[in-house]
């Protein structure tokens, strides 16, 4: 009779775990609380729209990456996927011109070069520093003592292949995004490559703009819910059951063993459970006595969450499909004691009805305890429609034809992504500071037998990679526990 493993959640990292865990022979079942696969690779619909709330580009979408069969193995994508590739990848309006950061790093500095001759030497270190990172990739390899039918190992070749960028990395992650940015005189440069969040080490931004310089970083078409859906039909079609709107109570634990999760009115059982609900969260709503592993208690403590609000707007008019360049506000927008003073949009018209446009954007704060607070006393719905009367204002001063076609402004809080997927804080991933040693965990449970984590929180900074070879990984030692051949 084969080992039955139990997957709570169906993530990302949970779908990878079960497709390997249901190919490699055991009776899989996953377990989760919404009506949809995909966890924080989401998307959703109000009123014909289609909002992308997740995935805004993909790194392994280029063939030529090992995340890319990654990617391949458990059915994401493959060679026929349509895969956008939206360039430019910013834009931005200063003072009078639309200047841009685009997939090509000699393009940009081409531009940025007739901008501010003064900023001659650090934009050609922005050059040389972005191809150098073109060596590093992510590996996708098999842990230690299992047993693997087709071994993945990193060759020679390609460790020599990534020790010239060690330096780079090196330096680059001793400074923040927000340092990095400010060794540009020109201020327009300095707004331009404010992409992710300040906090960040440099290296992440570095690191991204190179996946696009690359040829990666693509958008695949159908977005995030066509991309968790192909996971979830790998997965069933192998056999596996994946029951949704079911959210576990807790994890079964009876003398130092995982026997399975309880439900609402009945007890799944099973020989071994991966928990790929956020285990920051899960530790403390998931178990009567959380597991007293050492690794867990300093994941737990030691957690920057990156902190989102969505703001999502159906207009019935269109605009410029893929970018809206960031401008500056007449009328800043305030919310949870901060002022916005520029605002973007990502513009997707072929995801709204003919002659409409949907448009997204990401406001990047950990406003988690506003939120909390504002529901608390009574006044969440009231500051969600502050916040969307303001967008709404803004959007047409900027482009009058909105005027009068807004048909639909949806906010989701970090309280939405945490009442669909239990993320901690409603949090899609995590802040790596300068210095940080960048810890990853394997993922096995010593004071629980039978039980893995598993998921992007286990992998920093997190992401769609490292969700999925969190994943993978899990569903390895799942195989070495029990003596099977990981497939």
């Amino acid at each position: 009779m084969s080992k039955r493993v139990v997957i709570v959640g169906a993530g990302i990292a949970g779908l990878t775990a079960g497709i390997h865990a249901q190919r490699s022979g055991f009776d899989t079942t996953i377990v989760e609380q919404h009506t949809i696969p995909g966890g924080m690779c989401t998307s959703w619909r109000r009123k014909g729209y289609l909002f992308e709330g997740g995935m805004h580009w993909l790194t392994g979408s280029s063939p030529k990456t090992a995340v890319f069969q990654m990617w391949k193995d458990i059915g994401a994508i493959d060679e026929e996927t349509p895969m956008l590739l939206g360039d430019p990848f910013r834009s931005m309006e200063w003072e009078g011109q639309v200047i841009h950061v685009f997939r090509d790093i000699d393009k940009t500095a081409e531009q940025l070069l007739a901008l501010s001759p003064a900023d001659e030497k650090p934009i050609r270190q922005l050059v040389k520093d972005t191809k150098v990172l073109c060596r590093m990739q992510m590996p996708v390899i098999d842990i230690k003592g299992v047993k693997v039918e087709k071994p993945r190992r990193m060759g020679l070749g390609s460790l020599f292949n990534m020790l010239p960028a060690l330096p780079t990395v090196a330096r680059l992650s001793r400074i923040s995004c927000l340092e990095w940015t400010r060794q540009f005189a020109h201020p327009g440069i300095q707004q331009l490559f404010r992409i992710l969040q300040d906090e960040y080490a440099a290296s992440s931004l570095l690191f991204t703009l190179a996946t696009l310089h690359a040829g990666d970083g693509g958008y695949p078409e159908g977005g995030s819910l066509a991309f968790a859906q192909r996971m979830a039909e790998t997965f069933t079609g192998l056999g596996g059951k994946l029951l949704y709107g079911t959210p576990v109570q807790k994890v079964d634990v009876r003398d130092g063993k995982a026997c399975g999760v309880v439900l609402e009115g009945a007890t799944l059982e099973a020989d071994a459970v991966i928990v790929t609900q956020d285990a920051a969260a899960a530790l403390g709503r998931l178990f009567d006595t959380p597991p007293q592993d050492a690794w867990l208690a300093e994941l737990r403590e030691t957690v920057n969450p990156a902190v989102c609000t969505f703001v999502s707007i159906g207009v019935r008019t269109p605009l410029p499909d893929g970018l809206l360049p960031e401008w500056e506000l007449e009328e800043p927008i305030t919310y949870a004691d901060q002022a916005i003073n520029r605002i973007s949009f990502n513009s997707y018209r072929r995801y709204a009805p003919e002659g409409a446009t949907a448009l997204t954007t990401a406001l990047l704060a950990d406003t988690y305890d506003f939120w909390e607070k504002a529901r608390a006393e009574g006044r969440y719905e009231a500051e969600k429609q502050a916040l969307a009367d303001q967008f709404s204002r803004a959007l047409c001063a900027k482009y009058p034809q909105c005027v009068g076609n807004i048909e639909v402004i949806d906010i989701a809080t970090p309280l939405t992504y945490e009442r669909y997927t239990s993320a901690f804080h409603g949090s899609w991933m995590t802040i790596t500071p300068p210095r940080d040693k960048m810890k990853r965990y394997l993922g096995a449970c010593e004071s629980v037998d039978g039980l893995f984590f598993a998921g992007q929180r286990l992998m920093p900074p997190g992401g769609l990679p490292s969700a999925a070879a969190s994943g993978r990984q899990t569903a390895q030692l799942v195989c070495r526990r029990f003596d099977a051949v990981f497939k």
